[in-house]
């Protein structure tokens, strides 16, 4: 059954997942991604027929797209909201940068290995809570409370002149 799943939708999901992204690397990834959640979700995409198989892997794709998208809108929003205003020198840039991960550095020492881990993995690797919920076999509401509270921490750490 994978096999014939692989060979029959592989090509086409990652052309679909190209027009998603406009970048073949990254396409490709998705698509490998589409496939490892069809095998983690195999007594589901078992019952179906081959048409709803084509159906789910589509959406899957579609959905860990936006997925993707909505993480880095965030991040971006996060690291926006932990550097300095504009109308800094941009001569002074990396300067700044450098400080800024010495100073980060310096914050993330000063959590707990748990929230340093947590964070670390959050955010520089890009695990989702619940993943990390299931990894630390911790509630989910937890992990989210506990990378609130470091994000608030690294904020206020970070924004103090």
């Amino acid at each position: 059954m994978w096999e014939l799943l692989y060979e029959t939708f592989w090509d086409r999901l990652e052309h679909f997942c190209y027009k998603l992204c406009r970048d073949e690397a990254r396409a490709e990834d998705l698509t490998q991604e589409v496939f490892l959640r069809a095998l983690q979700n195999r007594t589901l995409i078992d019952a179906f027929t081959e048409r709803q198989c084509k159906a789910w892997l589509f959406a899957a794709a579609r959905n860990l797209y936006c997925d993707q998208v909505r993480r880095a809108a965030k991040e971006e929003a996060l690291l926006t909201s932990l550097l300095p205003p504009d109308g800094d020198d941009p001569a002074d840039e990396t300067g700044t940068s450098a400080l800024g991960s010495v100073e980060l550095g310096t914050v993330l020492d000063q959590l707990s290995e748990l929230d340093r881990l947590l964070f670390t993995l959050r955010y520089d690797e890009g695990y989702t809570s619940a993943e990390l919920s299931r990894l630390f076999e911790l509630p989910p509401g937890t992990v989210r409370r506990r990378l609130s509270q470091t994000r608030h921490l690294l904020k206020t750490n970070l924004t103090e002149d």
